[in-house]
């Protein structure tokens, strides 16, 4: 209530009308003009949501795409010096299959293989069979079974603890649903996400047409700008979250629970939810640019209050992503509150700049 009596007043200084030279407004017309803009804005964000509805499947595959084949990237930080996670692959479904083949269709198959696929093929079972085995007699029975041309890799692999199996995917079960209605739940979700960020630009065109509806034309060619501005920022701060953050999360938690012995029973409707919400607060984040800065030009803000702030401006970005961060780890909420605070410096550079336009004397 108290920041929507401060809005309200932020509209009475900037809407002054010929037969109302204060400018004032009752609650009640300033909770219509609020009732409109609501309606715009759910409009809006409807019809996004309906021409976004198709393209769930493809939303949902970009979404996916940080955590696929996260067992395989965990392998290869596994695997010794010298061995290919690509050939690794290769050759763990080369011997899953070969068991149940003839002599010479076994042959045939091998044949269509690299050399270091076919090699490390024929020790994988090897290494299957030692995993039986007390982990006291696994080595010495490795140095009576395999060639001792290989016994050096044989071991390495072994003492790696590299999965072994193809369809081992450490319990990653990313299209895992526990309710029938889940997939489409799930659409319904990526639909209304993608319908925000494609139709941002409105809806930050319809709020601050509701925050200062008087504009004379400099001010509303301030707030054009701004959208774009807006638009471009808040895309930086999805693909920062989705390029450098959220692999960089799961990575952590993944080989976390490794080290754990826990699995990574990964559903996909959690999975999408956490995806969703990082993107989107790092997206909402690097709006802070596009608020404070017509706030600068408008007169509404000024550089001297934002320096005098600044150590609050770090407590509070701080105390933002401690309650943002869908992640309670700390690395997540430094990644989230340094480039905010970040943000908010460049924002006191712009307000020192436009103070000494005004004030060309000033230091």
């Amino acid at each position: 209530m108290f920041f929507l009596k401060q809005i309200f007043r932020v509209r009475e200084r900037s809407q002054i009308k010929p037969d109302n030279p204060e400018g004032y407004m009752s609650v009640l017309d300033h909770l219509e003009s609020l009732r409109r803009t609501i309606i715009r804005m759910l409009i809006t964000v409807f019809a996004a949501m309906v021409l976004c509805f198709g393209c769930t499947e493809e939303i949902m595959d970009f979404l996916r795409y940080p955590a696929a084949n996260m067992s395989e990237r965990h392998d290869a930080t596994l695997l010794p010096d010298g061995v290919d996670i690509q050939h690794w692959e290769q050759a763990k479904k080369l011997a899953s299959v070969i068991p149940a083949l003839a002599p010479h269709e076994a042959e045939s198959l091998r044949a269509t293989h690299e050399e270091p696929v076919q090699k490390l093929a024929q020790l994988i079972p090897l290494l299957r069979a030692a995993r039986t085995l007390p982990q006291e007699k696994r080595e010495a029975w490795l140095q009576n079974t395999t060639p001792q041309a290989e016994q050096q890799l044989t071991l390495a692999l072994l003492h790696s603890g590299v999965s072994l199996h193809p369809d081992n995917t450490n319990g990653e079960n990313m299209m895992g649903a526990f309710q029938p209605g889940e997939a489409f739940m799930l659409s319904v979700q990526l639909a209304f996400f993608a319908g925000i960020i494609i139709s941002f630009p409105l809806l930050m065109l319809f709020l601050l047409q509701f925050i200062v509806p008087g504009l004379h034309e400099h001010e509303r060619h301030i707030l054009y700008k701004s959208m774009a501005w807006g638009f471009l920022l808040f895309i930086a701060g999805g693909a920062f979250a989705y390029w450098c953050v959220l692999p960089g999360v799961l990575g952590f938690f993944y080989h976390y629970s490794i080290s754990m012995g826990i699995e990574n029973d990964w559903r996909i409707g959690y999975y999408l939810t956490f995806a969703i919400k990082l993107i989107f607060v790092f997206g909402v984040i690097f709006e802070l640019p596009v608020i404070v800065i017509p706030l600068i030009k408008l007169g509404i803000l000024n550089y001297k209050g934002m320096k005098r702030t600044r150590g609050y401006a770090l407590v509070a970005c701080f105390a933002l992503a401690l309650i943002l961060a869908p992640a309670p780890d700390p690395g997540t909420m430094l990644l989230m509150a340094l480039p905010m605070y970040a943000l908010y410096e460049l924002c006191i550079i712009f307000a020192r700049i436009e103070y000494r336009k005004q004030q060309p004397s000033a230091l």
